[in-house]
């Protein structure tokens, strides 16, 4: 359990706020990045709600691209398709100068009481990515054991990559050999391994496959779609997936998304729902009512609602619809959306995320949104920023900033952020 506390400063006088953060249950706690585009060496703590702020190109996005590009290995995606898919493509994925990065992870595993700390380095051979070295580690209270490691001498063969894994035995290692063009993880899973290993590898491989990207996308939206199971990154089949779900539960479902959009318009949404058409009804639309006076009600299909209300209700459709456990990515969360509806926002962060244990971490550009947060979740803001000896970019927490007594004394975090004081 860990204890944060700061002062800060009301009209009356100085108060010290102490701010108690539970140890995660069985969730990603820490990305590590080692030249990884704009990033040198660095690292970012992952909270429950993780906010990211930062001027233009200090490498917010960076950070996601880092977990989504982790999450894709896991899903079985070679090492050179995985780098097509990186925003500004493959050419930005070394920082400059550099010939390999490295990316990492730590799992916290509740029930064995452990974390489990795993690395991949990732290098260009010629004109090909491949993977250089993987280690995955077992650390708990008793003892830190090395589930995988790479073996020496893996110069002499470009397509194999050799390991060794712990036996239960500390003075014999297993000999294993994978692709090099994917996350050996993925491989070992079918084989017969140490229980120790296998317990490792499952959970990292099972928390990197939960990592969802969402980039709702209102112009893809606002069409009929199948009716289907599974929400697409840009949440363009979101009025699919909400017909998909049986009649009861997609009424309350329906219900809850209701209350939490209910106050994003100048006037109030009294409804949300889809409806299905044709004969055999494989195809819906989203649906709302907004009341505008007492007497006037105005129904609308997707078609005619605004982007941020169609983002808005693609997060909360996200939170209570995807699997527990799931570390949700929204980049500019508050995109489109009015700076007075930024509490709405955060309350629906804060509750949906706790209740489903799904982990959200985000960027945003909005001071509201970044005081809305309150300060009991100052510990929760990271802000990036770039060295300015080396450029490279930097990981800060915001509890860390020695300015943020100052900082919170001249105003709020968010009106310093808006002002270019972070």
């Amino acid at each position: 359990m860990l204890l944060y506390c700061f002062m800060y400063i009301t009209e009356k006088a100085v108060c010290c706020h102490y701010l108690i953060v539970s140890k995660k249950k069985d969730m990603i706690e820490k990305l590590t990045l080692k030249n990884w585009k704009s990033y040198g060496d660095a690292f970012l703590y992952v909270e429950p709600l993780t906010i990211i702020i930062g001027f233009n190109a200090s490498g917010k996005s960076n950070v996601l691209d880092a977990l989504s590009f982790l999450s894709d290995l896991a899903k079985g995606m070679s090492v050179g398709d995985a780098t097509k898919k990186i925003r500004g493509g493959e050419e930005w994925i070394l920082r400059n100068g550099t010939s390999t990065t490295t990316l990492g992870i730590d799992v916290y595993d509740d029930e064995k009481e452990c974390t489990y700390s795993y690395e991949i380095e990732i290098g260009r051979n010629d004109a090909v990515f491949e993977i250089r070295s993987e280690r995955l580690v077992k650390q708990s209270k008793k003892n830190s054991l090395v589930l995988l490691d790479t073996a020496e001498g893996n110069g002499s063969d470009n397509t194999r990559l050799s390991l060794t894994s712990y036996t239960g035995n500390k003075d014999k290692r297993r000999e294993l050999n994978v692709f090099r063009e994917r996350m050996s993880l993925q491989q070992l899973v079918s084989l017969d391994i140490q229980k120790d290993v296998r317990d490792g590898v499952l959970c990292v491989i099972e928390h990197l496959k939960n990592i969802f990207v969402l980039n709702p996308i209102p112009s893809l939206m606002r069409n009929y779609v199948p009716v289907q199971k599974e929400l697409k990154e840009d949440a363009s089949n979101i009025a699919g997936v909400i017909a998909g779900i049986g009649e009861e539960a997609r009424g309350a479902l329906l219900k809850r998304i209701g209350g939490l959009v209910r106050n994003l318009p100048e006037r109030d949404i009294e409804e949300i729902w889809t409806d299905t058409v044709g004969m055999f009804g494989r195809d819906a639309m989203l649906y709302c009512k907004e009341k505008w006076t007492d007497s006037t009600e105005l129904t609308l299909d997707a078609r005619g609602m605004s982007d941020g209300t169609l983002r808005f209700v693609a997060i909360v459709t996200a939170l209570l619809t995807l699997p527990e456990r799931t570390l949700l990515l929204i980049e500019e969360v508050d995109n489109g959306l009015h700076p007075s509806r930024s509490e709405e926002l955060v309350r629906a962060l804060k509750s949906l995320g706790a209740e489903r244990n799904i982990d959200v971490l985000c960027t945003t550009h909005n001071p509201y949104l970044v005081d809305a947060l309150g300060t009991e979740l100052i510990p929760c803001i990271s802000y990036v920023k770039r060295d300015k000896d080396s450029g490279a970019s930097v990981i800060c927490t915001m509890d860390e900033n020695e300015d943020l007594f100052n900082l919170m004394a001249s105003g709020s975090i968010g009106m310093s952020m808006a002002k270019g004081k972070i």
